[in-house]
């Protein structure tokens, strides 16, 4: 049973902190760049919502690049970059009526109001979020949101999308943003063309979308019948004389946008209601949605609320909540991961959730087999609050058969399995001749957050391996143009430019930041997080194998374990062998982070006294925050600047007789 925040030593809440971390990092890439989540998005925001309570509750432990700081993934190395104008945010969720009565209430405190407030309710459309931008009428470039302040240049793509107009009747400049969907229908006819090709299913729309968007040959995304909903728009050459985000959606459909409707509501009750509407609607809609999105309809307001961390104070999304269903174990499959983790899968007799087929479920561990005591043809309850993978709760019915065995051999290759100290997990350790781990272990080196090579998914990692192209991750830069570009031309899904595009996507991945580096190595337990850690601090791959692990465990963001993996990792000559070889064919680079001093605020501990006039006390923190500040709340030696209003009180006097240099409020705003 998992213990209680509050009740967490420091080293268990730093060890908890690491491994969710890694586990974010990791479920993250598989939603946003490989478009193959293992969890439910349910299963997901409980493990950010952990990892938010642990945050607050020991604030020392909180990383700069901690995943509650991150939006989105980091963007393609083959796609080129956009800057947004402004940040593509993430929404904060709520579970329950309880949940949006605590948002409404901040609300309510940040804007020191007892009114009640109006919010524009929406649909939360299960797809994509990108940008399009346009310039004198016409369609000058889109985007995806990648990390939230640079996305992938995916106009092209964008452009074979027949919800979004090519031009519109406004001539200045001007931002629409919205989510890019594929409808149910064309969802369904795209997994049956895949089933009849022998090519792995999507899991839902929203990855069969995501999928679709970022394709290298525009044609194959024109093919996918995309959709795109419109949900914000803004300009920055005039004023639009639009006050309200319900204005705003009428705005975007006059420029011949597609939205998915809204409603206004004034109280808890009717944002209750909405939910519970929007959840009967749900199964008759042509398009995924899995929850509801509700935003102040106060524009102004919505700017003096900004933002706090990666979310928007002044909007929410309610998820709604897992559903389940029984049906009962016609057998289980057992896979073998990159590391040679074994997992068991059950495959059920297809159940209808929510308008999609489920056939499987994961079983996690043999440990959760036998402590449910599960055999094929048993009768269980399953959980699923996505559309992805779902997992079983309970045994409903005993069959009568045997509870599954745990195997003792490797499905792939027959090697004895093992069970390390401290694991609960079964492991193949034939790391370097079962063929699972190796295939698996090529599609995650050419993965998005490691070398990022657009064009070799799974599948195609497989193909390539059972035709003696590739044996291991580095023959993957031996590889020749001629061995690409012609033989694969003629194959059934490739054609002559998607089969340049792959050989230019090989070359252009040689040059790789040292972070990336580190990821690609595939040390267990670290993702992109750990890496960055570990790049900021040693600078080369040199310095970094030389680390002893006191100088591993001093890392913030490290614990004890994960110390002793890395430094066995590269004590290992196989692994010394295969650093060699990767760093004789790619440039690997590692450069320092730009920070600005310029802010007369940067790197101060600032307390703020007494009434502010001209704003409250939440957004003169955020202003000092977004300058390179830190907030005090109480007057010490360590205390830089002490920002005063109107009836002080007692901490300007502390101030006074500490020598702490004093700003009046006006002052204040005007740096």
């Amino acid at each position: 049973m998992t213990k209680s925040v509050s009740t967490l030593t420091f080293k268990e809440a730093r060890n908890e902190l690491t491994s969710l971390k890694t586990e974010l990092a990791r479920h993250d890439e598989l939603y946003y760049n490989k478009s193959e989540p293992e969890i439910s998005d349910w299963e997901y925001d409980q493990l950010r919502r952990r990892l938010n309570e642990i945050e607050t509750q020991f604030p020392e432990l909180k990383l700069r690049n901690s995943p509650s700081q991150k939006i989105g993934a980091p963007v393609s190395g083959v796609f080129s970059k956009i800057t947004h104008k402004k940040p593509m945010l993430s929404l904060e969720n709520a579970f329950s009526k309880e949940e949006l009565g605590d948002f409404i209430e901040r609300v309510q405190n940040f804007l020191n109001t007892t009114k009640n407030l109006e919010f524009c309710a929406e649909h939360k459309i299960d797809g994509l979020s990108a940008s399009v931008f346009y310039k004198n009428g016409q369609l000058a470039y889109a985007a995806t949101r990648g990390d939230g302040y640079v996305g992938e240049d995916v106009t092209e793509n964008i452009m074979t999308i027949s919800d979004i107009p090519k031009s519109i009747q406004y001539l200045g400049e001007i931002e629409i943003r919205g989510e890019v969907y594929m409808p149910i229908r064309s969802f369904k006819e795209l997994n049956r063309q895949r089933e009849e090709t022998g090519e792995k299913l999507f899991a839902n729309p929203r990855n069969a979308a995501a999928g679709s968007l970022r394709q290298l040959d525009a044609e194959v995304t024109k093919s996918r019948n995309l959709g795109f909903f419109a949900y914000y728009a803004s300009t920055f050459e005039h004023n639009l004389g639009i006050d309200k985000q319900t204005e705003v959606m009428d705005f975007l459909q006059k420029l011949g946008f597609s939205i998915a409707g809204y409603r206004l509501c004034q109280s808890l009750d009717e944002l209750d209601e909405y939910c519970q509407d929007t959840s009967l609607e749900r199964p008759n809609l042509p398009y995924e949605i899995d929850g509801a999105v509700f935003k102040l309809n106060s524009l102004e307001l919505q700017n003096r609320l900004g933002f706090v961390g990666r979310n928007p104070r002044h909007s929410i999304a309610f998820k709604f909540p897992a559903e389940e269903a029984e049906t009962v174990i016609l057998d289980i499959s057992i896979g073998v991961g990159r590391t040679g983790k074994i997992t068991p899968v059950a495959i059920l007799d297809p159940v209808n959730l929510n308008g999609a087929m489920v056939s499987r479920a994961t079983l996690h561990n043999f440990n959760e087999i036998e402590r449910k005591q599960i055999a094929i043809g048993d009768t269980v309850k399953i959980l699923r609050s996505g559309d992805v993978i779902p997992k079983i709760i309970a045994v409903t019915k005993k069959s009568g058969n045997t509870t599954f065995a745990m195997p003792s051999i490797c499905p792939s290759c027959g090697a004895a399995l093992v069970q390390y100290p401290e694991l609960v997990d079964l492991y193949c350790p034939n790391h370097y001749g079962c063929s699972a781990q190796v295939v698996r272990y090529i599609s995650y080196f050419v993965s998005k957050s490691c070398l990022d090579i657009p064009g070799l998914g799974e599948k195609q990692v497989a193909e390539f391996f059972e035709e003696g192209r590739i044996k291991t991750a580095l023959d993957i830069f031996r590889l020749r143009e001629k061995e690409i570009v012609s033989p694969l031309a003629s194959k059934p899904g490739w054609g002559k430019i998607s089969a340049q595009k792959l050989y230019d996507a090989i070359e252009n991945s040689r040059n790789v930041s040292f972070a990336r580096f580190i990821v690609s190595l595939g040390i267990p337990g670290v993702g992109e997080i750990v890496a960055q850690i570990l790049a900021d601090r040693f600078k080369n791959i040199e310095s970094l194998q030389k680390a002893e692990k006191t100088d591993l465990v001093e890392l913030e963001g490290l614990g004890d374990l994960m110390a002793e993996e890395i430094y066995a990792f590269f004590r290992n000559d196989v692994n010394i062998n295969f650093i060699e070889e990767f760093k004789n064919l790619v440039t690997v680079s590692y450069q320092e982070k730009v920070i600005d001093t310029a802010s007369k605020f940067y790197n101060k501990t600032i307390v703020f006294t007494g009434t502010l006039s001209k704003l409250s006390r939440n957004e003169a923190k955020q202003i000092a925050i977004s300058k390179g500040a830190k907030i005090g709340s109480a007057i010490s030696g360590k205390t830089d600047i002490v920002v005063v209003g109107k009836n002080p009180g007692s901490k300007l006097k502390k101030a006074t007789e500490l020598g702490i240099q004093i700003m009046p409020e006006e002052e204040f705003l005007k740096e």
